[in-house]
């Protein structure tokens, strides 16, 4: 009996599981289904008395981000509140009598749960913030952390560039200048030889009148070139190279990511930083603030921003080799830059762990690890042979 028991209940499971099936498909498809099983009721017309299913439709709501004037705001408010509101907490309790701070602290003991409870919500928030705002680049897809979307990164790069023209509008190249076409050449020249990876990007070149041997690269595209780095680059390899470095920024979203790193440390540092404020007297105050701030520079954003220059100068090796350009070129530009520094007597200032950017001397090392692999992109890319003469032979 219990057999018995057992069918008739899988049979009943089978049939109301069929006309489930059924009644979902015509609700998605609005179209008849053949019938596909045995144990389908015969009278197929009839409608299936049962409970009609309901189907609901479910909205992720989006990621919340932050423009890039709020993110200004913020990063400068939480670089002096911080110190602000703990000198004014500590001037307002050094005011008052003993029996007066007895009465606050007896009070907060009776309700200390309640702020450990909210530091530790608080804490729970932004590790949720940070776990779920994670984005992939387009080309290493790796996961960077970053509070900006695709709008919000353009508009961080124009909102820079509008401050960058400010400060440099006196400074400018004219456009009619045949640096401008030399340039916009070799830029042109990248974009076919990488076309798969610059789809759909848009660059802008502005060089700017002055002797630093720096170039930089805005989220929007804006590409600012001083014209002392001229003066260093020998060759159009050379300065492919370096242009490919900088699209290298943008293409792995290097700004919109450091801008979000660096919101996310200020956060966090700025509750020390307040007690430290609140605990001590302004002097060792001070003392201690510039103590920590120079350690988490030195452990945290030091580290960091040297890895990102790592990352922009692999893959810059990558597009400037399939550009055809001299790879040896690019070592020689950084046994050249190391050579100046050692003769100008700058290398004897600079120390590994306190510079934002990883020595000449490393870059070049690296880069020539990965030649081989970089020549091989090369060749599939169809360029003709290197010249038979090694320019690092002739390096002076």
């Amino acid at each position: 009996m219990y057999n018995v028991w057992i069918v008739k209940r899988f049979k009943r499971f089978q049939f109301t599981t069929s006309n489930t099936l059924i009644c979902a498909s015509k609700n998605f498809s609005f179209v008849t289904l053949p019938e596909k099983f045995s144990f389908q009721h015969k009278k197929s017309e009839r409608r299936w008395q049962c409970s009609k299913l309901q189907t609901s439709n479910f909205y992720t709501t989006p990621r919340l981000h932050l423009s890039p004037f709020i993110t200004v705001f913020l990063v400068q408010t939480l670089q002096f509140g911080p110190i602000l509101t703990g000198w004014c907490v500590r001037h307002w309790w050094m005011k008052k009598a003993l029996t007066e701070q007895d009465k606050y602290k007896r009070w907060y003991w009776q309700r200390r749960n309640i702020f450990l409870g909210s530091l530790g919500l608080f804490s729970s928030i932004l590790m949720i913030y940070y776990l779920t705002h994670f984005e992939r680049d387009p080309v290493l897809k790796r996961r960077r952390f970053i509070i900006f979307n695709k709008a919000e990164q353009a508009e961080l790069g124009r909102f820079i560039s509008r401050k960058l023209f400010l400060v440099y509008k006196d400074n400018l190249i004219p456009r009619t200048d045949p640096i401008y076409w030399k340039l916009s050449m070799i830029i042109r020249k990248l974009l076919v030889a990488n076309k798969e990876i610059f789809a759909n990007t848009e660059w802008t070149i502005n060089v700017v009148d002055m002797p630093l041997t720096n170039a930089m690269i805005l989220p929007d595209g804006n590409i600012f070139i001083f014209s002392g780095i001229f003066n260093m680059v020998k060759n159009d390899d050379q300065l492919t190279f370096i242009l490919a470095h900088e699209m290298s920024h943008v293409l792995l979203l290097h700004m919109a990511e450091l801008f979000s790193y660096e919101m996310v440390k200020k956060i966090i540092f700025s509750i020390p930083t307040f007690f430290i404020w609140m605990c001590f007297a302004k002097w060792k105050a001070l003392l201690i603030d510039l103590g920590t701030g120079f350690f988490q520079t030195i452990l945290f954003s030091f580290p960091y921003k040297r890895r990102l220059e790592i990352e922009a100068d692999d893959l810059g090796f990558q597009l400037a080799a399939k550009s055809c350009i001299d790879l040896r070129e690019v070592l020689v530009f950084w046994k050249y830059m190391d050579k100046f520094s050692n003769d100008t007597g700058q290398s004897k200032y600079q120390i590994p762990f306190l510079m934002t950017h990883p020595s000449h001397k490393s870059r070049e090392r690296k880069l020539a690890r990965q030649l081989l692999k970089a020549l091989k992109l090369r060749a599939q890319a169809g360029c003709p042979p290197l010249p038979i003469e090694d320019p690092r032979n002739t390096l002076k």
